[in-house]
């Protein structure tokens, strides 16, 4: 048999893949058989499943599911010539390698996961199905809990790394933000020798990632607004087509981009990729005129236009749907691109343009621990908050923090994000930008589905 493909996830599976049995919440034997109906060309298991025609269905039986899988994604790594590029940070990991993949195909054939394959399991998949002629392999590696990024650095062993963010997430794990540092900077663990490692100058660890990834022996390269000596960010600004920047290069020249996404975060992510480029000899001209046609993937801050009728007048309002997860800095940038966005040029009346409501939609904050209240409540002083009109919340724990709001800026506090759905819209009015962010786990898609219901009505 040949197999096109590798999943663990039966649901998904396309034809001609193998199929990996992993016993994880659910056991992967349970679904080997809805897997070959699906098109599977084989399956790895520690055993034949019952309802399985062994002589029908060819099974390849391993002693140790999970330890096979990561034995062929290290001999997949090993013969493979293209340059590997290993992501990490506490939020932006996902968005920083969609835009590399964008800018790196250009210049050759470029691989990464479709989805936010980061743990163990997904830089497996990664590894195992990079193509033989790829130039350049993109991985997103993540992390819960102390040791993991190092093991798979380790595995990866990339040529280049990019630390989008250091801040507080996954303190469950993590315990504090000391080791959340050193987690991040492990990434440079499997690093080739003398390689650069991409550091974001903005964030307050600034000086001590600096140190910890230069004792690795990593070269550290900055990039961001402030403090940044080497790729410098400047004229930053958020309008109504998305956001537009320069970078200014170490040895003085100057480029300006835009992209077709909303908040300084990103125009920080895309900074990064600008700065690998440089750093592989990669001429800009060619790549930068691409990064205009990104923009964010469902739930990391796609822009929705809905437009419907209440008691036949028309209303429409800006959907911006940040609910893929949240932790305390990707709130932080959810809300200050809340605020900065220009909307509605249309609505201008002798240049001057009619004011929008902001509204946040915030969904609790999960795996932070024994100080996920005091997490939560660190929200109220965030300087974004004072131009935020309306302020919902959903969960138990930004109940916390809706307790703590002003009067004035209180809009709902819901255990549940469909409760939460049927409240706000009754109360949506024209020109409104909404913004609804969370945690995965607080299924606030499910505001954003119902929102999205909403175009084309008439109430």
């Amino acid at each position: 048999w040949n197999a096109s493909g590798i999943s663990f996830d039966s649901r998904s599976i396309q034809e001609g893949d193998l199929f990996i049995a992993i016993s994880a919440e659910r056991d992967g034997h349970d679904f080997v058989k809805d897997a070959f109906e699906k098109g599977a060309a084989a399956a790895m298991v520690n055993f034949i499943p019952e309802n399985i025609n062994k002589k029908k269905y060819p099974l390849l039986i391993v002693a140790d599911v999970k330890g096979a899988l990561i034995k062929l994604a290290t001999f997949a790594r090993k013969r493979s010539n293209a340059k590997f590029i290993g992501i990490t940070g506490t939020a932006g990991k996902t968005s920083t390698k969609n835009i590399a993949h964008l800018m790196l195909e250009g210049y050759g054939k470029t691989h990464s996961s479709a989805k936010s394959f980061n743990n163990i399991l997904g830089c497996s998949i990664t590894l195992t199905t990079v193509p033989p002629d790829a130039k350049f392999v993109i991985v997103e590696i993540g992390t819960n809990n102390l040791g993991e990024v190092s093991e798979l650095s380790k595995l990866v062993k990339p040529h280049y790394v990019i630390i989008t963010e250091v801040s507080v997430g996954h303190l469950e794990g993590l315990k504090n933000l000391k080791n959340i540092l050193r987690e991040k900077a492990s990434i440079c663990d499997g690093q080739r020798c003398n390689g650069f490692a991409l550091i974001p100058s903005d964030i307050r660890t600034y000086a001590d990632l600096q140190k910890e990834v230069t004792s690795l022996g990593s070269k550290p390269i900055s990039f961001g607004k402030r403090n940044s000596p080497n790729y410098k960010i400047i004229n930053s600004r958020v309008n109504s087509n998305g956001s537009k920047a320069s970078i200014l290069l170490p040895k003085g020249k100057k480029f300006s981009f835009s992209l077709s996404a909303f908040g300084e975060h990103h125009v920080r992510n895309a900074s990064s990729i600008i700065a690998l480029l440089c750093l592989m000899n990669l001429e800009l001209e060619r790549s930068i005129p691409i990064l205009s046609s990104w923009s964010p993937s469902q739930g990391r801050g796609e822009r929705l236009e809905i437009n419907f009728s209440r008691s036949g007048k028309p209303v429409s309002f800006t959907l911006i749907d940040e609910s893929y997860n949240a932790n305390p800095a990707s709130i932080n940038s959810a809300l200050d691109t809340l605020i900065k966005i220009e909307q509605f040029e249309k609505g201008k009346i002798e240049s001057i343009k009619k004011t929008n409501r902001r509204i946040a939609v915030l969904g609790d904050m999960l795996e932070l621990g024994k100080d996920e209240i005091r997490e939560h409540l660190k929200i109220k002083n965030l300087k974004a908050l004072k131009n935020i009109d309306v302020i919902h919340c959903v969960g138990v724990r930004m109940a916390k923090l809706f307790s703590s709001l002003p009067e004035e800026k209180k809009g709902f506090s819901t255990k549940t994000a469909d409760e939460m759905c049927d409240k706000i819209v009754k109360k949506i009015r024209n020109r409104d930008i909404i913004s609804v962010k969370g945690s995965f786990s607080m299924n606030m898609k499910q505001i954003i589905i119902g929102l999205k219901e909403l175009q084309g009505t008439d109430l």
